[in-house]
């Protein structure tokens, strides 16, 4: 039995794609671009094989339209646009035709990628290099580009940057850390937001972090009224020191303090 278009009609929801009508029954749903890429009409005569290729090239549009909404609200890397489409359970072969399609047009480019999710964390985060090569690898950007890129992002590092950092956990523990563990508190940082050792320590180079002798006087001051309540004499100096001693403080700094509190021996 032969196969004729009886009827080609516009879609009530959407004038971009139109229902295609094979001997008096709906066959698909087309796009204007398999339309006119078919040059479909009223009686026009088709093969099995000829409808197989308009339901595969409609797929692949389909895919196309999906790809480029979903690129039209941000960027997006081919991993990111290929999980999409999945999502939306388009076939895979139409995918790869509509990811080849994305590339081959500028619509997805992982070097520009690159660049603008570089400029982006250097301008709108303190974070470094070491988190933008995983977020590049997270989301499937060649080795080679992640390499290239985060060396760039390592030579835009200024000392400003890393000083703020610095200076951010200095005001934060100034008046409750030794100086020692303040520097502890600056490396865990830095490397938790993703700078390498090499940065860290150069940071711990230049950050000046002034001597804190208030902050062990108001420690120790807290730590006598806490723990009076349950030690004296020697016991209680002993608990004093190891108090002070986890948040930083030198032992014979500590120890000197004490004698002048007039809670040493």
């Amino acid at each position: 039995m032969e196969k004729k278009i009886t009827r080609i009609e516009v879609q009530k929801n959407n004038k971009e794609r139109f229902n295609l009508y094979i001997n008096g029954e709906f066959f698909a749903g087309i796009d204007a671009a398999t339309y006119v890429y078919f040059n479909l009409r009223k009686d026009l005569i088709l093969t099995d094989q000829q409808l197989v290729e308009i339901g595969e090239y409609d797929g692949y549009r389909v895919a196309i339209n999906k790809a480029l909404q979903y690129l039209s609200y941000k960027k997006r890397t081919e991993q990111e646009v290929r999980h999409y489409l999945a999502q939306l359970e388009v076939n895979a072969q139409a995918a790869d035709k509509a990811i080849l399609y994305c590339k081959d047009n500028g619509y997805i480019n992982h070097e520009d990628y690159c660049i603008s999710l570089m400029n982006t964390i250097l301008n709108t985060t303190d974070k470094g290099p070491v988190f933008y090569a995983q977020k590049l690898k997270e989301l499937g950007v060649e080795q080679s580009l992640i390499e290239r890129y985060t060396n760039q992002f390592e030579s835009l590092i200024t000392e400003e940057r890393i000083e703020s950092i610095a200076n951010k956990i200095i005001k934060k523990y100034e008046k409750k850390q030794s100086s020692r563990m303040i520097q502890q508190k600056i490396m865990q940082t830095l490397i938790q937001k993703g700078y390498n050792l090499d940065i860290a320590n150069d940071a711990l180079k230049n950050v000046k972090i002034e001597s804190n002798e208030d902050a062990l006087q108001k420690n120790l001051e807290k730590e006598s009224n806490r723990l009076s309540r349950k030690y004296e004499g020697f016991e209680l100096k002993q608990k004093i020191t190891q108090s002070l001693m986890r948040k930083g403080f030198e032992y014979d700094i500590i120890i000197e303090r004490l004698k002048e509190s007039g809670l040493s021996d």
